[in-house]
């Protein structure tokens, strides 16, 4: 018998993102998507770059994967006035009007409508 301690060699890693419902068409995938196209007019590697995230974290997202934290801030960061409340669950309220008026107009367009 040895005098070591005994130590537990349990995975100590995060519970892997699973894809929101609706996929590419979850609320926040659309969010996005209509956001890095109306504030930017960006393609998703050059958006990442901005943002400094790997191109596939983007990808992941606007492909209905979770919005973390840190990307949502970094976004913040990069488009002042955007909100929290706007990335996570489409509230307006306290988004500035001229940008507001952006992100709805790209929204209407069709490549942002699900198909049927």
């Amino acid at each position: 018998m040895t005098d070591m301690p005994t130590k537990d060699y349990a995975a100590n890693s995060r519970r892997m993102a699973v894809k929101e419902k609706g996929g590419k068409w979850a609320p926040h995938a659309v969010r996005l998507r209509v956001l890095r196209i109306a504030l930017f007019n960006e393609n998703s590697s050059a958006f990442s770059r901005r943002l400094k995230v790997l191109g596939q974290r983007i990808n992941n997202m606007e492909n209905g994967f979770p919005l973390s934290i840190d990307v949502a801030n970094k976004i913040r960061l990069a488009a002042p006035g955007i909100t929290l409340d706007w990335l996570y669950h489409g509230v307006e309220t306290a988004v500035p009007m001229d940008m507001l008026m952006r992100l709805r107009e790209e929204a209407a367009k069709p490549e942002h409508q699900p198909r049927p």
